[in-house]
């Protein structure tokens, strides 16, 4: 008699990700978001996805938050495919988020290159694995 095992992954999410479109490229986007929030995004390695899609990705850290901007388009697909209208995905790792969260979204909807902002489910996702990034150095 064959004996099945079932895992249950009970793994809370401890960041929140806004979706963003903008017709203004990537760079330009954090560059204002930058001027705007008193942010500093910085160019970082790309997310790959099954070798062959690749994402442009900015980041902005700090001792305790950490902020990812990728795009959702590549050259051979897209990030999170059931929001194909979404350019780019904010992923927020920050402990106030929820007292920050309605200032910082209004803020980025003062922004002249953004022109829809918009807090995804995250726990609806089946697509999020995306948003998880193993880049961190010892």
């Amino acid at each position: 008699m064959k004996t099945r095992f079932t895992l249950e992954c009970s793994e809370e999410l401890d960041f929140a990700v806004l979706a963003i479109n903008s017709h203004a490229k990537g760079y330009k986007l954090c560059w204002n978001i930058n001027k705007e929030l008193q942010l500093n995004f910085e160019k970082a390695e790309d997310q790959v996805i099954n070798k062959e899609m690749m994402f442009s990705r900015y980041l902005h850290t700090t001792n305790d938050d950490e902020y990812s901007i990728i795009t959702n388009r590549s050259k051979k697909g897209y990030l999170i495919p059931n929001h194909k209208s979404v350019n780019y995905f904010l992923i927020i790792n920050n402990r106030n988020w929820l007292v920050e969260k309605k200032k910082f979204i209004s803020k980025l909807r003062e922004n002249k290159e953004v022109l829809l902002v918009f807090e995804l489910d995250v726990k609806k996702s089946k697509y999020i694995d995306r948003f998880i990034f193993n880049d961190k150095k010892n």
